[in-house]
C-alpha cells in the first residue's frame, strides 16, 4: 500500500508552538563536530572538532581565506610576530614612535637608534657632531674647490688636482728630513719644493706616500688660491720644531 502524505494549513500561533516544541532526533549531533547547547529551546552549535584545516579553503587571492576583519583585534601600534626562536603562536609586539624591530635570534626587540646616530619616524638618520671614528674609516678624496667639513682624504687621486704649465700630474717627490724628536714630540720635515717656470693655481696640497699605495699623509690648506704665472711656485715648509713642523706626533 502506498504511503499517503497530507498537507494541513495552520495559523501562526500553532506554527510557533510547533517550532518551539520541536526536538532533535537521536543522532542528529555527534558531540565531536556538533553539539546541542544548554539554551531552551536548544540550538545546534559547531564544536572545535568540526572546524579543521581541510574545511578551510586555501587562500588564492586577496579576497579569499580568513579576512583581517575575522581576526581578533590587537592593541594599537603593534605588529604580529612569532616572538621566539621556535614554532608557535604569534603575538602582538608593541612598536612606539621612532622604534624599529631588531631580531636577535630569540625573538624581536623594539628599539630606536641611539648614541651617535638617531632616526626620525620618517626614516631620516642623523649622525651627531664630533663623532669619534675608530679603526681606519675611508671616503673619497675631496673634490676641487670644496672646503666643506668631510672625513679626511685617504689617498691621492687625480680628481681635484691642479693643472698647468710645468706642473705634472702627481706633483714631484719631496726630499724628506730624517724623523727626529723635540722633547716628547716626534717631528718630520721636508725640504722646500719648487715647481719652476710654472703657470698654475692651487688652493692647497696633499702629501702622500708614493710607496704605500699613494696613502694620504697630510692635506694642507693654503687659506686661499695661490697662483704663479710663468714663474716659480714654491711650497715653503715651516720650521722643524715641536710646535711648527709640518708633521708632529706628541
Amino acid at each position: 500500500m502506498d504511503t499517503v502524505y497530507n498537507l494541513q494549513l495552520i495559523i501562526q500561533p500553532n506554527l510557533d508552538a510547533l517550532v518551539d516544541n520541536a526536538t532533535f532526533a537521536s543522532g542528529a549531533v555527534d558531540d565531536t563536530s556538533t553539539a546541542l547547547d544548554s539554551s531552551s529551546p536548544q540550538k545546534i552549535i559547531v564544536k572545535d572538532g568540526g572546524i579543521t584545516t581541510v574545511k578551510l579553503a586555501d587562500s588564492s587571492s586577496t579576497t579569499t581565506g580568513v579576512t583581517f576583519a575575522k581576526m581578533q583585534h590587537v592593541a594599537a601600534n603593534t605588529v604580529m610576530v612569532r616572538d621566539a626562536n621556535s614554532e608557535g603562536d604569534i603575538s602582538a609586539k608593541a612598536v612606539t614612535d621612532t622604534q624599529i624591530l631588531i631580531g636577535d635570534g630569540t625573538g624581536f626587540t623594539a628599539a630606536g637608534l641611539s648614541g651617535d646616530a638617531t632616526m626620525t619616524n620618517a626614516g631620516v638618520v642623523d649622525i651627531s657632531d664630533d663623532v669619534a671614528l675608530g679603526g681606519n674609516p675611508t671616503t673619497t678624496t675631496q673634490s676641487a674647490g670644496n672646503n666643506t667639513t668631510r672625513v679626511a682624504t685617504t689617498a691621492f687621486v687625480t680628481t681635484g688636482q691642479a693643472s698647468g704649465t710645468n706642473y705634472s700630474s702627481g706633483g714631484s717627490a719631496l726630499t724628506n728630513v730624517t724623523p727626529t724628536t723635540s722633547g716628547t714630540t716626534a717631528i718630520v720635515d721636508f725640504a722646500d719644493l719648487t715647481f719652476s717656470n710654472a703657470t698654475v693655481t692651487a688652493r692647497g696640497c696633499l702629501i702622500y706616500n708614493d710607496t704605500q699605495s699613494d696613502k694620504a699623509v697630510a692635506a694642507i690648506d693654503f687659506g686661499g688660491d695661490k697662483t704663479s704665472t710663468a714663474g716659480d711656485f714654491t711650497i715653503v715648509f715651516p720650521s722643524a720644531t715641536a710646535t711648527g713642523a709640518i708633521i708632529r706626533l706628541a
